[in-house]
């Protein structure tokens, strides 16, 4: 938590663009660790961003909800950031040896 709080602080004045909403509680999909991270809204949405879980390193991560719902509607996130990452060695190809 302390080594955010340069970057909170920066933050603290409230301008038209800011997209901190605060702290959340996430999961991640992968290893279910539970962990504290910030939310930060996705592309001008109530959805927040995923943030990298510090368990495994994954990003298919969505805030922590009563009932579970907000796992489906990540899916598609996870589905862009996926293909956004990708690199052209991870593709498969003909030519590589």
């Amino acid at each position: 938590m302390h080594a955010i709080a340069p970057f909170l602080a920066s933050i603290n004045h409230k301008t038209e663009s800011d997209m901190f909403r605060g702290m959340t509680t996430f999961v991640c999909d992968n290893c279910g660790h539970k962990f504290k991270g910030m939310d930060i809204e996705w592309r001008a949405t109530v959805l927040s961003q995923p943030m990298k879980c510090p368990n495994c390193g994954s990003y298919h991560t969505y805030p922590n909800s009563f009932l579970g719902l907000n796992k489906s509607a990540y899916r598609n996130i996870w589905k862009k950031m996926d293909e956004a990452h990708e690199t052209p060695k991870s593709r498969p190809s003909i030519f590589n040896f």
